[in-house]
């Protein structure tokens, strides 16, 4: 009943507005996202950001183990509030919130993925930068590599929480 209660065109004119985007958005959207959170992590926490990359690059499957569930999540709560609340600024504000914060968590499996290439920083950001560049680019190819990514990078979070800051696991 409260889906009832949304003006359905409204909820499919915001999903082809976003889906509808140019690709070259998208993609420069994802790499200043990664630029601007992978620099800021790099900046103020080196040594949480390396122990979040070390540890997507030692137990790959653990992280992604505890990351895909959880990403899945997030998409999912936020699907059902958007639908379920009749409250337009609380369904912007609660998917915007809960969306942002995955964005944020996953940008150490971007990290990792750079820090394939080179173990400094400088390169391994520039790496981050245009593997998130591209996956923006690819329509949906590029969305499912996209979620694999976050999901290592919001695993190795998790999996911080979970173990404390000195484990390996």
């Amino acid at each position: 009943m409260p889906l009832a209660l949304h003006d359905l065109d409204d909820i499919e004119t915001v999903i082809d507005a976003v889906a509808g985007s140019p690709w070259y958005v998208q993609s420069t959207i994802a790499a200043l996202f990664t630029l601007s959170i992978g620099g800021l992590l790099i900046a103020t926490a080196p040594a949480g950001t390396r122990r979040r990359t070390d540890r997507a690059l030692e137990v790959p499957l653990t992280a992604f183990l505890y990351g895909c569930p959880l990403l899945s999540g997030v998409i999912g709560l936020s699907l059902l509030i958007a639908m379920t609340v009749t409250e337009r600024t609380l369904v912007v504000l609660a998917v915007v919130a809960s969306l942002l914060v995955a964005v944020i968590v996953s940008v150490p499996g971007y990290l990792a993925i750079g820090r394939l290439v080179a173990d400094d920083w400088l390169p391994a950001l520039g790496v981050a930068v245009a593997v998130s560049a591209a996956v923006g680019a690819v329509p949906t190819l590029g969305t499912l590599a996209g979620f694999l990514i976050s999901s290592f990078g919001i695993g190795t979070v998790v999996m911080g929480l979970v173990h404390g800051r000195d484990s390996a696991t």
